[in-house]
């Protein structure tokens, strides 16, 4: 056998249906919807014709950056409407049709929010993004590389349509880490600039702070790494995917401070306390991956919980201008990114829960079939 060559018996649950595609499409739309409607308030009527858009002459409003952006952010929901309809040869125009169709109802309520501009650029640049994406993910199954993917899927994680929601979670997850003035696997953001008042509970303000700071990483890397525990198909890859996840997303996290924040800012992403918290992290993780799965799941579940009364507890907040202090970019661009990795990151822990709860459900509801009488 080659070294390539996966085993027969692989290659014969690849053939399972997936509903990874249709997970990742639906919380593309998510992303999408949440990085253009940010903040979601503010909502007014500027008196000109609502589809007055449309007819405006090209080029209008425009930047390299923002048509870059808007042709790029619409490709993974191309490929994904592509490996919606089977990749068949009318899968790109049917992609476009709906790429355009969801680009020409975010530019039409853009109209109403403040701070946007509805623009027919931004459509064409959309819609020739989600074509692109789409002809992508035709040639990716042209190529089997689609094929292996869902064999690698079936090979590496748990079978199922939960299983599917929870590489959904993932992928979500590792978007709202991306931004890098967030502190790595917190779930606080320290304000940067003048010192806000608070009332400590203890008498060392700081200290106070650097608990919560610690407990919330702790809480926030255990609750994740006992997830992608839940969705291996082997308990003895456990370390191997923990130890890759985390690796990963400090190199992500590296990788997009680089790229946007300033050279004195490089580093405000990481500090002690993310260390501490990541450290005691790993102690819990180690034991918790011996744990049935159902107690792995109740188990990220309750750590999930508690970090959000962390967050809730956290005294200081971060002010638009704070934030923006950290990055090179300029402000247009940070609020739609911002918008969208703390929208991620609010909605995450819930929809996480669904998932936690799920799989305890089912591993109890499969225990409690195995001890029936045949």
């Amino acid at each position: 056998m080659k070294r390539w060559q996966l085993p027969i018996s692989y290659l014969a649950r690849e053939t399972q249906p997936s509903w990874l595609s249709r997970h990742f499409l639906f919380a593309w739309h998510i992303v999408v919807l949440c990085a253009s409607w940010y903040p979601f308030t503010g909502w007014r009527y500027t008196g000109e014709g609502v589809f007055a858009f449309f007819f405006y002459p090209l080029p209008y409003y425009q930047t390299s950056f923002d048509n870059v952006i808007n042709f790029l952010a619409y490709m993974p929901l191309g490929f994904a409407w592509a490996l919606a309809f089977r990749c068949r040869w009318y899968a790109p125009l049917l992609a476009l049709l709906c790429g355009g169709m969801l680009s020409g109802l975010v530019e039409f309520v853009q109209q109403f929010l403040p701070d946007r501009v509805a623009s027919n650029l931004d459509l064409l640049c959309n819609s020739a993004g989600c074509l692109a994406g789409a002809i992508v993910g035709c040639l990716f199954e042209k190529l089997t590389l689609v094929r292996r993917w869902h064999v690698a899927r079936q090979a590496w994680f748990a079978k199922g349509a939960l299983v599917d929601y929870g590489l959904t979670l993932m992928v979500l997850w590792l978007l709202a880490q991306s931004n890098p003035a967030v502190p790595l696997f917190g779930v606080v953001v320290e304000p940067v600039g003048i010192p806000q008042s608070f009332v400590s509970p203890i008498g060392n303000p700081a200290l106070f702070l650097r608990v919560l700071e610690t407990s919330g990483v702790m809480l926030h890397v255990t609750a994740v790494g006992l997830l992608t525990v839940t969705l291996l198909a082997r308990r003895s890859r456990a370390a191997r995917a923990v130890w890759g996840l985390l690796i990963f997303t400090t190199l992500m996290k590296t990788l997009f401070a680089g790229a946007m924040l300033k050279p004195g800012q490089f580093l405000a992403w990481l500090n002690i306390d993310v260390v501490m918290g990541a450290a005691a992290a790993t102690a819990l993780l180690t034991m918790g991956v011996v744990l049935k799965r159902r107690w792995q799941a109740l188990a990220a579940l309750a750590c999930l919980g508690l970090a959000e009364l962390v967050e809730a507890e956290w005294p200081l907040h971060a002010t638009p201008y704070s934030v923006a202090s950290l990055f090179r970019w300029r402000y247009g661009h940070l609020q739609d990114f911002n918008g969208l990795t703390q929208t991620m990151s609010e909605l995450w822990p819930y929809l996480a829960g669904i998932y936690l709860i799920g799989v305890a459900m089912r591993d109890i509801s499969r225990s409690r079939e195995s001890v029936l009488p045949q």
